[in-house]
């Protein structure tokens, strides 16, 4: 009778890799059959790299089969302070959360950003990417402008991030418009990022 993958495989395989994305992606893909409860194991574990290879396993679910429980599985794990890391949000937050709120209501985003908890927050803002790429600046630009004044470089990071991209992929002149308005509640570092596919002279204004 062959065995069933469990969480401890996983973590065995993951083990023998260098411990960087490219490999928990592999990983991933090798154990995609891994039942729910053995990934909710590896979700909740202590350990970084079964965190991680959960957060990909539950993406790789999604892409097969869109499913809120997913989304909710995933954004427990956040709300419980179970992320530690920004790559989780990063590898996560699109296509678990903002993807399937394209075309719906976006309240969702709009309470994640009232989170107490950071990595939540950034959340909300990674999760406007799957709007960004559709061209859509209106909800990148909305949750950017609720989030401006947070002083945590966990969420600053992500919004230089995500204005940039907003920037590149939904409108420029949106953008310039936002940053124009509320640039200056941007921490240095993420004014640049946000800035820095715009023209020369556009640039140096906006940073000022």
């Amino acid at each position: 009778m062959t065995r069933l993958p469990d969480a401890e495989a996983v973590l065995a395989a993951f083990a023998r890799t260098p411990g960087d994305v490219a490999a928990a992606r592999r990983v991933a893909r090798q154990f995609s059959d891994l039942d729910e409860g053995e990934r909710s194991a590896l979700l909740w574990s202590e350990d970084a790299g079964a965190r991680l290879v959960a957060v990909l396993l539950l993406v790789q679910a999604m892409r097969e089969r869109p499913d809120p429980e997913l989304t909710d599985e995933y954004l427990s794990a956040a709300k419980a302070e179970r992320f530690d890391d920004t790559v989780l949000v990063d590898l996560g937050a699109e296509e678990l959360v903002g993807a399937p709120l394209v075309g719906a209501s976006t309240g969702p985003l709009y309470a994640l950003v009232k989170s107490d908890v950071a990595m939540v927050r950034r959340i909300a803002v990674v999760a406007t990417l799957a709007f960004a790429k559709r061209g859509d600046a209106e909800v990148p630009l909305g949750i950017a402008g609720r989030l401006v004044r947070e002083r945590s470089d966990t969420v600053q990071s992500a919004l230089g991030w995500v204005l940039r991209e907003t920037g590149k992929r939904a409108s420029e002149d949106a953008l310039v418009a936002f940053l124009e308005r509320q640039g200056r509640f941007l921490t240095p570092a993420a004014r640049v990022t946000a800035t820095e596919h715009l023209p020369a002279a556009e640039r140096d204004r906006l940073r000022g």
